[in-house]
C-alpha cells in the first residue's frame, strides 16, 4: 500500500482522536500508529485481510524475510522430532554444541531492512511468536548472505513437509544448516 506523506500524517491524526475517545474497535489506532512509524504499510493488507484493498507485491524484504522465518521455524522443528541420536549426528556434523538449533540467530539491526520486517512481524501481527530469537539482533552483516544461501536448499525441501507423514531427515537439516 502508498500512501502519500499527508494520507500519513491524517491517518495517524485519525488514529490519535480514535484513542482519545475510546473507539477502536474494529481497528486498533495503536496498530495504525507502529505501521505509519515503522514504515511497514504492506502490514495493512495483512491484518485487514476483509478489507479489499488494492492487489500488490509485498516489498521483496518482507517475502525473503518470512521465507527466512519459515526456514528457521519449520527446520528446528523437524530437527526436534527427530530421534535424539539423529540430533545428536546433526549437533556433531555441524559443529554446534547442545542448543545450537534452538533459536534463530536474527538479523542485523543496524544494516537490514529484514530485522524491521522481522520485529514487526512478530509484535504487530503476531507471527512467528514462537521463534526463539525471531528478533534479536545479529550484530553482522554477514547474515543475510548466510540465510539466503541456506534458503536455496530449504526452498525446493518444503514441499516435502506438506504431505502430511513425510518430514525432513537428519541429513536435511544437515544440507539446510551447513551453509550457516
Amino acid at each position: 500500500m502508498k500512501l502519500s506523506d499527508g494520507e500519513k500524517l491524517i491517518l495517524l491524526m485519525l488514529a490519535d482522536i480514535s484513542r482519545k475517545v475510546g473507539a477502536g474497535r474494529e481497528v486498533d489506532p495503536d496498530f495504525v500508529s507502529h505501521t505509519l512509524f515503522y514504515d511497514q504499510t504492506w502490514g495493512f493488507n495483512w491484518k485487514f485481510t476483509g478489507i479489499p484493498f488494492e492487489k500488490g507485491e509485498d516489498p521483496p524484504e518482507v517475502t525473503e524475510t518470512v521465507d527466512i522465518l519459515d526456514m528457521f521455524d519449520l527446520t528446528i522443528s523437524q530437527f526436534e522430532r527427530l530421534p535424539a541420536g539423529e540430533q545428536e549426528e546433526v549437533k556433531k556434523e555441524l559443529g554446534y554444541a547442545a542448543g545450537g538449533l534452538e533459536q534463530f540467530p536474527g538479523f542485523d539491526a543496524n544494516n537490514d531492512a529484514h530485522y524491521g520486517v522481522a520485529q514487526y512481524l512478530v509484535e504487530h501481527l503476531d507471527r512467528f511468536k514462537g521463534l526463539k530469537g525471531a528478533t534479536n539482533n545479529s550484530h553482522s552483516q554477514s547474515s543475510l548472505p548466510r540465510y539466503r544461501a541456506m534458503l536455496q536448499t530449504y526452498l525446493p525441501l518444503r514441499p516435502k513437509l506438506g504431505l502430511g507423514a513425510e518430514k525432513f531427515t537428519a541429513e536435511d537439516i544437515i544440507s539446510i544448516f551447513k551453509l550457516a
